[in-house]
């Protein structure tokens, strides 16, 4: 059939309709388009606009059904979306609710809910002749009469127009809405089975809100109904929605600690293991994706709460706390959700040093290590045989080695973790051990981090990784992957630290001799952060005085390591590196990071070969535009800049 056939059939279709004068004979006709619903063909909205106003009220109520069920049909909403369909059906709510006209009602409400179904035209004409006003008011007086139906459908309405988006949700927002649902869900949790479809329709509104609005925090009241929803329930849809309620609202400090207060993160333990337990029996009857979707959200809220600092401390609670002694327990789980969310846990309570000592004495941190010992063998299995089939899967392997460095990471801060850990011998070496065969830069990230913690005032872990040479080897590996900015930026850090630590014992050749090192460390000094650059500089300096020092005209091996340690300054471009630092950062550079850069810069362009390379790079020149754009250098500092400049200027010739 062609257009114009199409358009005739309808226009013959309106016309049949238009000339029905037996009102018993319209009746049948809206019938037997509401029973085709969606399905119906022709285009009868003109029709349908003055049908709507008709004194028959069963002549309304059928021409709104009929919309209700014509607009089902995606391509009909806009022709129905218009003022002269929607205006009279708002003005039908707006009148008193009786015994007479509930069946109307309701239609009124299907009929505006299905139009708001992906179609913003809808919204926008509801909200241009005030519809929000009125179906919230429709709304709270269903509540007051009990009129479940319509309760149930005025708020279905409110959700299919509040899903178009912000402007929407602002809109029910601004309206009232909260409070009626937060009344609902009061009124729910009386009865002694609540209305699943009731409470899901209210905690879709609420999610709708949160979706849109995520800065909004809602009253402490409506936050508690949904903790004691989610308290009462055992519908999995409901319970997600309850946690995906709380997990957004979490992002407010408060709504931590009134979770960790009101035990919501006790009874989301609980719930976890009683999900745990049943889905090994297989006694649920949704599907695994939808258990292991509640699981995750469950797990995620557990850590939510646990960030908040108040939080913590409620659930920790001198290390009785019933959360804490659950996360403990769940360290030996052998389901990857409840153990990851275990080791995340304690990484959060290891942000108190205090907290940190207690875990510590109680062999939590030996128990991470075992745990790390077991997924990082399963990582290195498949790394040798990707193709074999493995008893887990490498995404989980790796998100359980991340949170476990974390927590280590966390642990290792007090200086007597540290000290601990340094005595007991295991820590370093089973770390330093694994640098080799990491290959995720989010877990060599942590990886790297640990180890420097653990590095820190520790000089018998220093000279463990200065021993290493394929643990140095990785560094520097690390170090050079400039496209994964966190472990790039932590290698070097690792290798200044324990340059700081060697700096009395003769290990830090080992770093020299490893290619990579001093390159990963040249590096660092165009950091972002003037912390980092100054741990540049202060390690390079001590390699420098090391390496350049003449114990013996005679010694063979001091001149090998000087030899070394200036060809990898050189190959690393350190005039290059030092000119953009002083560039970059001639203004704002810290007197103290200036102060380390000269004293490094004296004792090198000592070498008639990095005066060369300095010379190459300009660093002199440099150097006299940052003495004269500042005038907070000392004396003593003009001097060095001065002797440094001589030298490079005397010194640099090239050979």
């Amino acid at each position: 059939m062609d257009g114009t056939s199409a358009k005739k059939s309808t226009s013959f279709e309106t016309l049949v309709i238009q000339n029905i004068t037996n009102v018993n004979e319209l009746k049948a006709k809206l019938n037997d388009i509401i029973k085709t619903g969606k399905d119906y063909e022709y285009d009868v909205s003109s029709c349908i606009k003055s049908l709507i106003t008709s004194s028959d009220q069963e002549i309304v109520q059928l021409s709104i059904e009929a919309i209700a069920e014509l607009v089902k049909c995606e391509e009909k909403r806009e022709t129905y979306a218009v003022k002269d369909i929607i205006g009279p059906i708002l003005d039908i709510l707006r009148k008193e609710t009786t015994t007479d006209n509930v069946e109307l009602v309701k239609q009124c409400c299907r009929a505006l809910g299905n139009l708001c179904c992906d179609c913003d035209t809808a919204r926008r004409t509801i909200i241009s002749l005030d519809g929000i006003t009125t179906l919230i008011k429709l709304l709270e007086k269903s509540i007051d009469m009990q009129l479940q139906e319509i309760q149930t459908l005025s708020s279905k309405s409110l959700l299919n127009f509040g899903i178009g988006g912000a402007e929407f949700t602002e809109s029910i927002y601004q309206g009232g809405v909260v409070d009626l649902v937060q009344r609902i869900l009061t009124i729910e949790l009386k009865k002694p089975d609540f209305d699943d479809d009731t409470v899901s329709t209210c905690l879709l509104i609420l999610s709708v809100i949160n979706d849109n609005t995520p800065e909004l925090l809602y009253n402490e009241v409506i936050n508690k109904t949904v903790l004691r929803v989610l308290k009462e329930t055992s519908n999995v849809e409901i319970s997600e929605l309850c946690l995906d309620h709380l997990h957004a609202q979490a992002e407010h400090e408060s709504v931590k600690t009134l979770i960790a207060k009101e035990e919501g993160v006790q009874l989301v333990c609980s719930r976890l293991e009683q999900l745990v337990a049943r889905h090994e029996a297989g006694e649920l009857n949704a599907d695994d994706s939808e258990v292991e979707a509640i699981m995750k959200q469950a797990c995620e809220l557990v850590i939510i709460v646990l960030t908040g600092d108040e939080a913590m401390h409620i659930l920790y609670n001198n290390g009785v706390g019933e959360v804490y002694q659950t996360v403990v327990k769940w360290l030996n789980s052998t389901n990857y959700q409840l153990l990851t969310t275990a080791v995340l846990a304690v990484g959060n309570f290891a942000r108190q040093d205090d907290y940190c000592t207690h875990m510590m004495q109680d062999k939590i941190f030996d128990k991470l290590l075992d745990i790390f010992e077991v997924y990082n063998s399963f990582s290195i299995q498949m790394q040798k045989d990707p193709e074999k089939k493995h008893p887990i899967d490498s995404v989980t392997v790796i998100k359980v080695q991340h949170a476990v460095l974390s927590s280590l990471r966390n642990l290792s801060v007090p200086v007597g973790n540290k000290r601990v850990a340094a005595a007991q011998g295991r820590a370093g070496p089973m770390l330093m051990n694994a640098l080799p065969n990491t290959e995720d830069h989010h877990v060599a990230y942590k990886l790297l981090a640990t180890i420097r913690l653990l590095v820190d005032g520790q000089e018998g872990v220093a000279m463990q990784l200065a021993s290493n040479s394929a643990a140095l080897a990785a560094v520097a590996r690390w170090g050079q992957a400039g496209e994964h900015a966190g472990a790039a930026g932590e290698a070097p850090r690792l290798l200044a630290w324990a340059v700081r630590q060697l700096r009395h014992h003769t290990h830090w050749r080992h770093i020299v001799e490893v290619d990579g090192c001093i390159s990963s460390l040249v590096n660092m000094l165009v950091a972002s952060h003037s912390l980092m650059q100054n741990e540049a500089i202060l390690a390079l300096t001590l390699l420098a005085i090391e390496s350049l020092k003449k114990l013996s005209p005679e010694s063979q091996t001091d001149y090998d390591y000087e030899k070394n340690f200036v060809a990898q300054l050189i190959k690393s471009e350190i005039g290059k590196h030092v000119t953009i630092l002083i560039d970059t950062n001639c203004a704002k550079m810290p007197v103290e990071v200036a102060e380390n850069l000269l004293a490094f810069l004296d004792i090198t362009s000592k070498n008639n070969k990095l005066a060369f390379d300095y010379k190459e790079a300009k660093v002199h020149e440099w150097l006299m535009k940052f003495s004269d754009s500042r005038n907070d250098l000392t004396a003593d500092m003009k001097s060095c800049i001065f002797g440094v400049f001589s030298a490079i200027s005397n010194n640099g010739k090239g050979e």
